[in-house]
């Protein structure tokens, strides 16, 4: 997702809801904030490793005295470069490849990821660590994880997404996918009482109580509450 797409897809307020001549996209903020909080004239060096990458970014930020708002200057170890914006974007193009696909914090199909639902890795922090690394990144001008889902990426900034009509191909989990198809093609008062026998605990559990009392006409809304829970609320 590149930065035209993150000005189109997000509207934090609407016109009436704001000052127009006060108003910033989020590319002016970010340079605004680049502008007051970065130290581009006392660089901190960084070596790393090519194929420890994010090991080399975790260790860096894991410093009680590192200091982020230092522009980081990238030495690839082995390889004779002077940093001059080339080996920093390079670093931080290769350390969002791996945060998405190495830190185990995001699960899906390539550019259509969601958020692992995993205990331990919270416990270990590595949710807290994706989004310090990333805005790291983001921070000194390079990317942010480009993959995510775009209903995901909307519900993430307050927007309202077309939910029930989600490919819930998406899902990894093969019981998710059945059960939320079973409540799509649902169409007769006898399927959803049947539905309602057998896994109304599930949905229940899952954040829709009302499901036992819901009706045909209902059941969109009781699916997007469904996706809704699996790829965001949890």
């Amino acid at each position: 997702m590149s930065e035209s797409d993150v000005e189109e897809e997000v509207h934090p307020a609407s016109p009436q809801d704001r000052n127009d001549d006060n108003f910033l996209t989020l590319l002016e903020l970010l340079q605004e904030f680049q502008l007051t909080h970065i130290e581009t004239d006392r660089p901190v060096t960084i070596v790393v490793r090519r194929r420890h990458i994010l090991k080399s970014a975790c260790a860096a930020l894991g410093r009680t005295y590192f200091e982020w708002q230092r522009e980081p200057q990238i030495e690839f170890m082995q390889e004779m470069a002077n940093d001059y914006g080339g080996p920093k974007r390079e670093f931080l193009r290769l350390l969002m490849i791996d945060v998405q696909g190495a830190l185990g914090v995001f699960e899906g199909r390539p550019n259509d990821l969601f958020f692992t639902f995993d205990l331990a890795a919270l416990e270990s922090k590595k949710y807290f660590n994706a989004g310090k690394l990333t805005a790291w990144s983001v921070a000194h001008g390079g990317p942010g994880p480009r993959s995510l889902n775009i209903d995901l990426f909307k519900l993430m900034c307050g927007q309202s997404a077309p939910l029930a009509g989600l490919d819930i191909g998406v899902l990894l989990d093969y019981h998710q996918q059945d059960k939320l198809q079973k409540l799509k093609t649902c169409a007769t008062e006898e399927d959803l009482a049947t539905l309602k026998t057998s896994c109304g605990d599930w949905v229940s559990g899952c954040g829709v109580p009302t499901f036992f009392n819901a009706t045909l006409l209902e059941l969109p809304q009781v699916v997007e509450r469904m996706v809704a829970n699996f790829i965001f609320h949890r």
